[in-house]
């Protein structure tokens, strides 16, 4: 994981050195690369600098946070700011949002509501950098194939990554305007995931014959694209032309479930109208196939019905944050996102075991699918199997979840195993580098992590593991350390000691060295000629 930039502005001195000194942004995947302490200074240095993002006080005196993101927003910079307010100052803050900030913070600042803040912030930022990045190579795939940069796209819109303007314009760039006239439909189809459990192999021989005799006959006759779920099915976006006919299409599901002897799900949509209509048919069909996949219907269709509304509609994209949080080893967002599941379950008392055994199916296959299930594992989930269809559904809701974070505490225990195991070896060098380069202010787990060829995130969570500590505090004992020896040779004055131990500033070494030793640099140099 990269590290962001980040940069403080803030007019009250104790302020702007709590936030400079006091939380770990490293940690929460940022690098402080700059502080100001008034407007006017930060607008001189944000050009430059170009950080990710801006921390900034609303209220100052020389320019005030507002004047300070409307003019960075005028040089057109990718700047993203973030604001800190008093109570008193709320409608600053909330004129700093409408004006493009991402959040804003109240003083004084808790530790754990920053860190919430600026975790969505990292993430929201990331992910915009990543679009902005690609964005060059679907130009290339654009040039190279323009079939399937069409259907990248079409994802693309179906996940909500891009509005319809903008899916209408790579239509209208590619000279295929004419198909945003056409009727679409949407196919779901898959193996029941619940036969996964019984023979693997034959449920991916199955999932294989049903993927590749379905798009074939569906090709000979329409213009498709595709797109894979979360849970092994796909969808099938049919072109229907000018006809909106989907009577064929049926037929062809219906034979094909016979040749596979009854164990396709399957789910059909109905026929609807351009690029806005092509989102309702996927709408349509997921929820059908949700539907299909808890009766062990072979085929379900809309038949010109509208989709049933209910006050809490099952869906599968919260099961699909609950294995996000898992893969994540994240307790907090396994906690929100299983708080979600549990709202959505229905009354019904087989239909919750029925959920509650897909949700831990999924999970299983996801974890042996990317890390791998060791015997531990694999005996919870068949205990959870076990218990499931004879306990009382509240018991077992809170099984699951006690399963799910077992499972957290085992990924976590492996992957601290594997940390020391595999790169133990990078600590030694790391160590070196920070012995021969204390004298750097601009030390830091970036700097060394780089030197390793090692993620910084990644890096500092075997550095902690191996070290016992966290970088930050061992490089500062590593100073403190080197400031003792120096004192005590009494060749060099503490403006000098300073400098090379990396902190040049004598006020904040003092403050800092008094923390370590208990006293003053000059009573620590009296005591020793004592």
């Amino acid at each position: 994981m990269e590290l962001l930039t980040l940069y403080l502005v803030d007019d009250e001195p104790i302020i702007l050195k709590g936030l400079l000194e006091t939380y770990d942004w490293e940690r929460m995947g940022f690098e402080v690369t700059g502080w100001a302490r008034d407007g006017e200074d930060a607008l001189k240095e944000i050009p430059a600098k170009k950080p990710d993002v801006v921390l900034t006080d609303v209220r100052m005196k020389k320019m005030d946070g507002l004047a300070l993101i409307e003019k960075v927003k005028a040089m057109d910079l990718k700047t993203n700011f973030v604001v800190i307010s008093a109570y008193r100052d709320f409608e600053y803050a909330r004129k700093a949002c409408q004006n493009g900030a991402l959040s804003y913070l109240v003083k004084p600042i808790e530790e754990e509501e920053l860190e919430r803040t600026m975790s969505e912030i990292y993430e929201m930022c990331t992910e915009k950098k990543f679009k902005e990045k690609n964005y060059s190579l679907w130009e290339k795939v654009l040039l190279e194939d323009k079939d399937n940069f069409l259907n990248q796209m079409v994802g693309k819109y179906l996940d909500d990554a891009m509005d319809e303007p903008e899916l209408a314009e790579f239509f209208i760039s590619l000279s295929r305007e004419a198909e945003m006239n056409h009727s679409f439909a949407v196919i779901t189809a898959g193996i029941d995931i619940a036969q996964r459990v019984v023979n693997q192999k034959e449920f991916d021989m199955k999932q294989y014959v049903l993927d590749t005799s379905l798009n074939k006959r569906i090709r000979e006759k329409y213009q498709v694209w595709t797109k894979g779920t979360q849970e092994g099915a796909t969808c099938y976006i049919v072109d229907l032309g000018e006809s909106g006919r989907v009577e064929p299409l049926k037929i062809i599901l219906t034979d094909l479930r016979s040749e596979l002897k009854g164990d396709m799900i399957s789910a059909l949509s109905n026929s609807e109208h351009g690029i806005s209509g092509l989102k309702t048919a996927y709408i349509q069909s997921l929820h059908l196939f949700e539907v299909a996949a808890e009766a062990g219907a072979g085929l379900l269709s809309m038949e010109g019905k509208s989709l049933p509304r209910t006050k809490n509609q099952y869906s599968l994209d919260v099961e699909t944050q609950v294995l996000g949080a898992l893969r994540k080893n994240d307790i907090k967002q396994i906690k929100k996102a299983y708080e979600k599941f549990v709202y959505i379950l229905p009354e019904d008392e087989d239909a919750v075991r029925v959920y509650l055994r897909r949700l831990a199916v999924r999970v299983e296959f996801s974890i042996e699918d990317s890390y791998g299930l060791i015997p531990e594992m694999k005996q919870s989930f068949r205990n959870f199997y076990d218990a499931v269809d004879t306990v009382n559904p509240p018991k077992g809701v809170n099984i699951l979840y006690q399963l799910l974070l077992h499972i957290i505490e085992l990924r976590s225990n492996m992957e601290e195993d594997t940390s020391r195991e595999y790169f133990q070896d990078y600590i030694p060098v790391a160590l070196n580098y920070i012995r021969e380069n204390l004298q750097d202010e601009n030390l830091s787990i970036g700097s060394v992590s780089e030197h390793v060829y090692l993620n910084p995130v990644y890096f500092g969570r075997i550095f902690k593991s191996v070290m016992k500590m966290p970088f930050k505090r061992y490089v500062q004992n590593m100073r403190m350390e080197k400031a003792k020896e120096l004192i005590l040779e009494d060749q060099e004055s503490i403006a000098n000691i300073c400098v090379q131990v990396g902190i040049p500033n004598p006020s904040y070494f003092s403050q800092v060295f008094k923390q370590y030793t208990g006293i003053l640099p000059s009573e620590y140099k009296r005591s020793l000629e004592a």
